[in-house]
């Protein structure tokens, strides 16, 4: 999800409120705040239950838990607001589930002298391989290595994030003390990542409106840096036919000439509402994505994580399938919240593709402006064919750095060199 930071580094690192209080396992771990007062993170079933004092003298608890089962679903969705599904607990609860490249999850929940949730975030751990960012011709190099080393540049990062989506994973009660709530996540990540011997630390993605209140984290030692950008629409529709009439006569000549092609071939797209009993194709679908996915790559998703999406996410998730000859080709998975329409996973049969991902991101888009949402968000990568049809390109940020002190250095020192480069926006519609 974060090439242009992997890249960089690769060279320098080889329950009623809360259910009940985790176990302690490992050690305290406490520091001064200047002159707020003293916040200290006690690990207890990797879980914390420190007393933090906040810059207004109210007292605050940390608890990090190893399961978003040990957090009832109400306390949790209590604040995340009504567009964020991808932080909701049935989502995570459905990730956590699906046991994704061995990914381990942790859950810091921060609750005021009240008892009651004021902020919270998902981290997980993942093993990342950096060699896949090195010129092919090395690859011998990376093969040598491996012989006397088996995890040669395979790192275990631990990130703060929705999984598997560009979206942050940080929610924050309304009217309390954002920037220090979210100082105090930032060092509860720094604790897990510690306490699991895990060398680099992201937390990832901001927009740039988003940078005024999580800038704070720059002060913690955190560096900003830039991820691949986000590929949006922002609706301004009442319907289907209106976006195609605001398009520019070029582009959307092009979108009629591709859905005729596809129409010709004999596709259609169905929406599937329930899906979980095909996992075991659509798993086989992603794969063949993956496999032929010459960039940057990382998780790979199996049909526990289809048949979790099914099952615990309701009307919230669908499928777009497109069927040519009696034979699903080709899928997408699409995820709901109030304003957004979000797509997540493509996934095709082997073979030349031919107008599989165009018909179904083209279905994306009518299903995001009949349901008035105010984005459709279409994600990182292929940002050529995504603007021709509406898409605006916007930087997303992450917030990095390392337990290692000689890496931040030098993080510091070249700061801006991971930016992204974003091409100026077509001028697809006429408006």
């Amino acid at each position: 999800m974060f090439p242009r930071i992997s890249t960089f580094l690769l060279g320098w690192t080889s329950r009623r409120s809360i259910r009940k209080t985790p176990r302690r396992i490992t050690t305290t771990l406490s520091h001064q705040r200047g002159s707020a007062g003293r916040s200290s993170l006690q690990f207890g079933r990797l879980g914390v239950a420190p007393q933090a004092s906040g810059l207004d003298g109210s007292v605050s608890q940390t608890v990090i838990f190893d399961s978003i089962h040990d957090i009832p679903p109400h306390a949790w969705d209590a604040i995340i607001g009504a567009n964020a599904m991808v932080r909701s607990h049935a989502y995570l609860a459905a990730i956590e589930a699906s046991s994704i490249d061995g990914c381990r999850y942790f859950y810091p929940v921060i609750t005021n002298e009240s008892g009651q949730i004021v902020a919270h975030a998902c981290v997980y751990t993942i093993v990342t391989d950096f060699a896949q960012l090195l010129p092919s011709g090395v690859g011998w190099l990376v093969r040598a290595a491996r012989y006397l080393h088996k995890h040669f540049l395979q790192i275990r990062i631990t990130e703060c994030a929705s999984p598997l989506t560009a979206s942050h994973s940080i929610s924050i009660l309304r009217g309390t003390d954002r920037k220090t709530l979210i100082g105090q996540i930032g060092e509860a990540v720094d604790s897990i990542a510690r306490s699991q011997r895990s060398r680099l630390i992201v937390i990832r993605d901001f927009l740039t409106d988003e940078r005024v209140d999580f800038d704070i984290l720059l002060n913690s030692g955190y560096n900003l840096v830039s991820n691949m950008p986000l590929a949006r629409i922002r609706v301004r529709w009442d319907s289907y036919d209106e976006y195609l009439s605001c398009m520019r006569s070029r582009y959307r000549k092009d979108v009629k000439r591709r859905l005729k092609r596809a129409k010709q071939s004999g596709q259609e797209v169905l929406i599937l509402n329930s899906f979980g009993a095909q996992a075991e194709l659509w798993a086989e679908q992603a794969r063949t994505v993956y496999e032929n996915t010459k960039s940057f790559k990382r998780e790979i998703l199996s049909r526990d994580y289809y048949e979790n999406m099914d099952a615990r996410l309701g009307d919230k998730c669908q499928l777009v399938a497109a069927k040519r000859n009696q034979k699903i080709v080709a899928h997408g998975m699409v995820l709901h919240d109030d304003s957004n329409t979000n797509t997540t996973f493509f996934g095709r049969d082997r073979g030349p593709a031919s107008q599989e991902w165009f018909h179904l991101v083209n279905e994306v888009i009518k299903i995001g402006i009949e349901r008035k949402s105010t984005y459709i968000n279409l994600g990182l990568g292929s940002y050529e064919a995504k603007s021709v049809i509406g898409a605006d390109i916007e930087p997303l940020y992450v917030y990095s750095k390392s337990t290692l002190e000689p890496v931040n250095w030098l993080m510091r020192l070249i700061p801006r060199t991971m930016d992204y480069p974003i091409k100026e926006p077509k001028r697809v519609f006429r408006d």
